[in-house]
């Protein structure tokens, strides 16, 4: 099969003598492709010239629904002895075409004898070396196998793993498992029935060819250090967990649980690997390999937790099997060595624990709530979950998500400096949960809220203790900083533990407070009143919360500081026991500031943010604000 390859039919120096030809063509209608035609129309949308490239242009929306065009495009994309950026451009028009006309529905849709020589030169792109182009054709096979596998492309994932399990060339080993994965994948997202069945006959017959390359190339790896093989096994994997979550309708088969037992077992040893590497740092061509390992084993080991991750939601129950070693590995590369790994693995695994905590499968009390059926098998698994997270633990993962995830970063107080705006909305959008920040977050709160009697007192004893702190050192002041923005994350969960009323005046007071790092409190303490003051803030202290919003919008002020006043004066007035009369004496220079503020900054996002507080002030106080304010004010500002 591997023969009939579509054969490289161009040469670079016959393109440039073509290069003219494709002018004449515009006119040729209902004539077929020629090699020549087109390569001259390549050419032309490669060069430089603005005239020419749009003359190109036009001679490729022509030529899209002439015969032949789409396969003379796919064998100049993986023809050796044409220029990169020809191929790299053959292989883009390639993508677009396969889009709008592979569909037979489709207008002027490619006739059957192009697919099939399409098809014969996606096969053999895996001996594409260029990344670009090959990315492209990826995208291109991808495509291709939506449509048409398996009834009308069925030799597609055959012909692929005979180059993956022939061993001959790991180079082409390695592209055509890239190709095999992004097909695989591209296949796993089809929701109708019957390309769902379709899905599960493929895992059948390929599972446990891919699982025993798998471990094949990863033992290959560690007997002769080539990071190829490591490659391979990172890819093989990738497969495995696509194939494990969505080719199984039970993870309780053998071939499923054998595969799993495994990926725990290679997670616990490559985990000691990765470990044991050297840090980053030196020169010499030693440490670009160590580098490159690094890298690697890296992407490898954020590959395995979301295996565990993909299994774990799709399956919950049959995962309780599991449960133990996953949550022994998940809270090591979380917690035991989180300063030697790369951030978004850590927060992956932090992610993992989030996601075993908020499950009803572990949960009794939850599955009580909910008047469901708790079987022995949920009341075993809910044991081993809490046997688990003991007070001890529990308390240690919540300082160090506190201590070390939390606290402002050298980059964020750089980007403060350097692009206010931008930070202030970075820091109040909603994030990817993949971000380490966002999963110790999500974690701290799954924590507070399953273990309240553990972390709220603890918590609360870390604010009582801040008032001992020093003010002068930014270590201390970062610190403070990151407990503080516990009490505003968990803030419903700590509800009956924080004496808001009491602590609200320290909070006045140490606002008050200047030094060198003043402003990173002054930010945080406003954004735990603007928190507050919604949930359990005294009614007679609201007057206060004016006064705070309106002095910190200060044009002296610091903007993010000042952007964040505005915040929580938004919260103020949108609490459902605002008075209006009681804010009538700060209307008018709340107002005032909020407009000297709108004109300032420059972020499309501050002024949204901005009017949006205005909005809710004319919303919450009604008849109170008049024509004669809002003359003064705009007077005021003019």
């Amino acid at each position: 099969m591997l023969n009939n390859c579509a054969k490289p039919r161009l040469t670079f120096p016959k393109v440039l003598s073509y290069y003219n030809e494709y002018k004449s063509y515009l006119s040729m209608a209902g004539m077929e492709c020629s090699a020549q035609s087109v390569s001259g129309v390549i050419a032309a949308a490669c060069s430089g010239n603005v005239s020419q490239v749009k003359e190109a242009e036009q001679a490729i929306a022509f030529l899209e629904s002439q015969p032949g065009f789409f396969p003379i495009l796919a064998e100049m994309a993986i023809a050796p002895d044409i220029p990169m950026t020809f191929k790299r451009m053959a292989a883009i028009c390639l993508k677009n075409g396969v889009t709008k006309f592979w569909r037979t529905t489709a207008p002027n849709s490619i006739t059957s004898p192009d697919k099939e020589r399409v098809k014969k030169a996606l096969l053999c792109s895996f001996r594409e070396p260029s990344k670009e182009v090959f990315s492209q054709l990826l995208e291109v096979a991808a495509k291709v196998s939506r449509y048409d596998f398996p009834k009308a492309w069925p030799q597609c994932l055959p012909c692929i793993l005979e180059v993956v399990t022939s061993g001959q060339d790991r180079g082409h080993q390695l592209r055509a498992l890239t190709l095999m994965y992004k097909v695989i994948k591209t296949l796993s997202t089809k929701r109708l029935s019957g390309d769902k069945k379709a899905f599960r006959e493929v895992t059948e017959h390929m599972f446990s060819i891919i699982g025993s390359f798998w471990e094949s190339s990863l033992r290959q790896f560690h007997s002769t250090s080539d990071v190829t093989y490591l490659e391979c096994s990172l890819i093989s994997l990738k497969l495995l967990r696509v194939m494990l979550t969505y080719g199984f309708e039970d993870i309780t088969t053998p071939l499923a649980a054998a595969c799993l037992k495994a990926v725990i077992q290679v997670s616990e040893q490559e985990l000691g690997h990765r470990v044991a590497l050297p840090p980053p740092g030196g020169d010499g061509a030693e440490t670009t390999s160590v580098s490159v390992v690094r890298s690697t084993y890296d992407k490898y080991l954020v590959v395995l937790i979301k295996t565990f991750i993909n299994v774990q939601e799709k399956f919950p129950d049959e995962f309780g099997e599991y449960l133990l070693p996953v949550l022994r590995l998940a809270h090591a590369t979380g917690f035991t060595h989180p300063a030697v790994l790369e951030t978004r693995l850590v927060a992956r695994s932090l992610h993992l624990l989030s996601g075993i905590m908020l499950s009803d499968a572990y949960d009794v009390f939850k599955l009580n709530n909910r008047g469901g059926n708790v079987s022995d098998k949920t009341i075993h698994l809910n044991e081993i979950r809490n046997a688990f997270f003991t007070e001890d633990r529990v308390t240690a993962m919540g300082n160090t998500c506190i201590s070390a995830f939390l606290k402002l970063s050298p980059i964020e107080l750089q980007n403060w400096t350097q692009s206010p705006e931008e930070f202030a909305y970075e820091e109040t959008r909603h994030v990817s949960l993949f971000s380490l920040k966002a999963s110790a977050e999500h974690l701290l709160l799954n924590l507070t809220a399953t273990f309240p009697e553990i972390l709220c007192p603890y918590i609360v004893k870390l604010i009582r203790e801040c008032g001992a702190h020093n003010r002068g050192d930014l270590d201390t002041v970062l610190l403070i900083d990151s407990i503080y923005s516990v009490t505003v994350i968990c803030s419903y969960d700590m509800f009956d533990y924080i004496d808001i009323d009491t602590w609200f005046g320290c909070l006045i007071e140490e606002l008050k407070q200047d030094g060198p790092y003043c402003l990173i409190l002054r930010r945080r303490i406003l954004e735990v009143i603007g928190r507050w003051v919604t949930i359990k803030l005294s009614q007679d202290k609201h007057p206060q919360v004016y006064q705070i919003c309106i002095l910190y919008m200060d044009p002296s002020q610091d903007i993010v500081v000042r952007l964040t006043a505005a915040t929580t004066l938004k919260a103020a007035v949108s609490d459902f026991a605002f008075y209006p009369a009681a804010f009538n004496d700060y209307l008018e220079p709340a107002l005032q500031r909020l407009y000297l503020l709108l004109k300032e900054v420059s972020e499309c996002e501050s002024m949204v943010k901005i009017l949006e507080v205005i909005i809710a002030i004319i919303e919450g106080c009604g008849k109170h604000v008049s024509s004669f304010r809002y003359y003064n004010t705009c007077k005021f500002i003019m």
